[in-house]
């Protein structure tokens, strides 16, 4: 067995054992918010990641109509969830109106600790309960209590608190909730909690189909109540599963249509299936390593990341195509050479390459810096096994590339009138800089993903059924621990009151009156037993009689000094599942989410200014800023890399004319397209921008190609360009036949980018032809 069969055998060998482990060891994530948002303070970061896998990104919300817009029957739905809690992996289902939890947690939790939790302002409530004409309301208001349909639960509470105090926060509670409902829509709707995190997709995919199942079985079987039931489904596990189905979907399209498109072109360039078995090797080698390096790095690789990240097929392809297409020039002995020969102008190109994508890792957006790493691994990877394998791989292989005539004709039109395509050039050039400023920037994120838009219409269709409370908006209160989160909200709860009173808020959903902080419990039962004299009490007697009410049962203040009611206590109890999601506890922060109904903006945040840890918080808001700050980054970003790129040329060259023009149709490319998206009026996003990023990168190694031409014979050189060139188009361009719109603007930009700045070589980089053919000579003679 030869030395080159050997390292053939091993490389296979090698190459079998990385695609094993890259495809049993990889964690592949597909929630499109964790490629693009990273909040920017721990907050922020803290709620991403709740919502992403923590009590929020569980549920489910399960809405059943019917086709006759009646409501469902309480005996449907009564069976119904009793079977949705029977599904594996799901915890808890309940109806989104339930009061009867309420009332349980009253009766059994709260009746203790009446004395602790009756008010958030008790200095003004007491003085207001706690004289004659107060009592005597009171005592009105208790007769009613007894009278109405509720009596059987106001008699337990009154039999521990006469005064009621249990009930203070809760009447407004039951009242604003009662109000929230749109009990008149003919639609009953429920929350599914699954023990699962609504990104983990095989799970909630599973639930999913076991809901659709269920409603299916029980809808037909409950035909006798003469509607034909409807279900629609939102919430976390619902995006995640469709965006996992999609970006699922996108990559394997990738994967095929790529290979396809690569495997034709080498077909067409090369005829060869030995040429194209080896490079497939070499490509597979390099995005297994790539895989395995990000998964290590960062836990887990974005489907997006992948997807993009098989593009770089296209990229790294260049190397072993630069080098193929010089080596087929020659005989096979003197092929290792040739190559060699290509190794200081395909370092340089990697290098260049190398600065464009690790920019992509100070952007800021976590899934481009996945990318960055992805693509720094495979350029350094396709570099080494080009120099160091592919010599070897291609032993024995005969001559089977044919020239392209295309090239040969491009090259001596652009040598014939290049001064006049270089005035052209610079007048397009010239235009696109004027018009730079007419750019239409996009400003909000979430119009880069219009392929959901179905989701988004069905939640808020779904969520204009239940709750009045606006999605996406909210004050959000950070502390410490638990305790000093408590406090704090109590202070934003008075905020908010005064912008409640001035019309400026509609109403809002806090804690309260499910629990308050230590230091306020302890002030209201201090305050209370204070408070509560002997005179009150006759005088409260005496409200008792004249109402026709027992002095005997009633008559009798009796409120102990029991301990303080937890936050744990609260979140163990039947009404816990109510607010769990709106606490995130960690151990060196906690985090409360106070809900908003109908409100102004300007108001809330005006009135929580001089808080701090405590903030406004839209979701549309965030996105629309982190839209901002991804564009002024990228545009900082395509700066610092190009400043970089001409940096590494100027020291390869030694000359800054030469630097910028190997650079020059990387940039012109680049700045032509600006320009005519300008005059076009289309958006441009920060996409846009870490395209032209990744058209530069690759550009600049045609530049440094066609400038360095080794071997004297730029007709070859530029072929292989071309051969690279086309690689790339032809990988980027499947990106154009997916769903996600994220790849399909990346296409855009570098396809086209890579076709002009292909075509911009020969004109911006002049070639000394009498060098050439004195190199031709030389050679001839060797050969005679």
């Amino acid at each position: 067995m030869t030395h080159s069969s050997k390292i053939k055998s091993l490389f296979l060998l090698i190459l079998s054992a990385l695609v094993i482990l890259a495809v049993t060891t990889t964690h592949f994530k597909t929630d499109i918010s964790a490629f693009f948002i990273a909040g920017d303070n721990s907050e922020e970061i803290l709620l991403a990641s709740e919502i992403q896998s923590g009590t929020l990104s569980r549920r489910t919300i399960l809405s059943i109509g019917s086709v006759e817009k009646k409501h469902p029957s309480q005996g449907f739905i009564k069976q119904l969830t009793q079977s949705l809690k029977a599904i594996p992996g799901v915890t808890d289902v309940w109806k989104a109106d339930e009061t009867r939890d309420m009332v349980k947690a009253l009766e059994t939790l709260y009746l203790p600790y009446a004395a602790q939790l009756y008010s958030r302002s008790p200095e003004a409530d007491l003085n207001a309960l706690l004289n004659p004409q107060g009592l005597a309301d009171r005592a009105v208001g208790l007769k009613q209590a007894l009278l109405s349909p509720q009596a059987v639960i106001v008699k337990k509470v009154a039999a521990q608190d006469p005064l009621l105090l249990a009930l203070n926060g809760f009447k407004s509670q039951f009242a604003a909730f009662q109000a929230t409902q749109k009990t008149l829509q003919p639609y009953e709707n429920l929350i599914l909690e699954s023990a699962h995190s609504g990104m983990d997709v095989p799970e909630q995919t599973r639930i999913q189909q076991e809901i659709q199942r269920i409603f299916a079985e029980q809808s037909k079987a409950a035909s006798a109540d003469g509607l034909r039931y409807q279900l629609d489904m939102t919430g976390v596990p619902i995006f995640a599963a469709a965006t996992q189905n999609m970006i699922q979907a996108d990559v394997q399209f990738i994967s095929t249509f790529s290979t396809v498109v690569l495997a034709v072109l080498f077909f067409w360039i090369f005829r060869s299936l030995s040429v194209f078995f080896w490079v497939s090797c070499l490509l597979v080698a390099v995005l297994s390593i790539s895989v395995l390096v990000t998964d290590l790095l960062f836990g887990s690789i974005h489907g997006i990341a992948m997807a993009i990240g098989g593009t770089l097929a296209g990229i790294c392809v260049d190397y072993p195509l630069h080098a193929l297409v010089h080596a087929q020039a020659v005989e096979s002995e003197h092929r290792a050479k040739a190559i060699i020969s290509l190794w200081p102008g395909m370092l340089l190109g990697g290098v260049t390459t190398l600065i464009g994508y690790l920019a992509l890792s100070f952007s800021g957006y976590p899934g481009f810096q996945q990318v960055a790493v992805f693509a720094a691994t495979g350029i350094l990877v396709a570099l080494l096994l080009t120099r160091y394998v592919l010599p070897h791989l291609i032993t024995g292989i005969t001559k089977t590339y044919d020239q392209q005539h295309f090239t040969l004709i491009w090259i001596k039109f652009c040598t014939r009138f290049r001064p006049a395509l270089l005035t052209i050039v610079l007048i397009l050039a010239g235009i696109s800089a004027y018009t730079l400023s007419e750019l239409h920037w996009l400003q909000d994120l979430q119009q880069l993903t219009p392929e959901l838009d179905y989701l988004k219409v069905k939640d808020a269709e779904i969520r204009s059924r239940m709750l009045s409370i606006e999605p996406g908006r909210f004050v959000l209160v950070s502390a410490p621990d638990v305790e000093a989160a408590l406090q704090k909200a109590e202070q934003v709860y008075q905020r908010l009151d005064q912008v409640k009173t001035q019309g400026g808020l509609g109403d809002y959903f806090g804690l309260y009156p499910w629990i308050l902080s230590q230091q306020q419990q302890t002030q209201n039962a201090q305050l209370l037993t204070q408070k509560l004299t002997p005179p009150l009490q006759q005088q409260w007697q005496k409200a008792l009689r004249v109402n026709g009410l027992s002095v005997e049962h009633l008559g009798q203040w009796q409120y102990p000094a029991n301990q303080n009611l937890s936050l744990q206590q609260v979140l163990k109890s039947p009404i816990g599942h109510l607010l769990d999601n709106q606490i995130i506890i960690k151990p060196k922060q906690t985090l409360i989410i106070i809900w908003l109904t109908e409100h102004q903006p300007e108001a809330i945040q005006a009135a929580l200014a001089d808080l701090p840890h405590v903030q406004y918080f839209s979701q549309r808001d965030l996105l629309n800023k982190l839209s901002v700050s991804y564009q002024e980054r990228s545009q900082l970003l395509l700066l610092l890399g190009l400043s970089a790129i001409l940096l590494v040329l100027f020291i390869r060259y030694r000359s800054l004319w030469k630097a910028l023009e190997t650079l020059a149709p990387a940039l012109l490319s680049m700045l032509i397209l600006l320009g005519i998206w300008a005059l076009s009026g289309m958006p441009l996003s920060f996409l846009h921008l870490v395209g032209f990023l990744m058209v530069i990168a690759i550009c600049t190694d045609y530049g440094i190609f066609y400038q360095e031409n080794p071997d004297g014979n730029i007709r070859l050189t530029y072929q292989s360009i071309f051969v690279s060139m086309l690689t790339n188009v032809g990988a980027f361009g499947c990106l154009n036949f997916v769903n996600t719109s994220t790849l399909k603007t990346l296409a855009v930009c570098v396809m086209y980018g890579l076709i002009l700045g292909f075509l911009l070589c020969p004109i911006m980089i002049k070639h000394d032809w009498e060098q050439d053919r004195s190199l031709e000579n030389t050679l001839k003679k060797r050969k005679s």
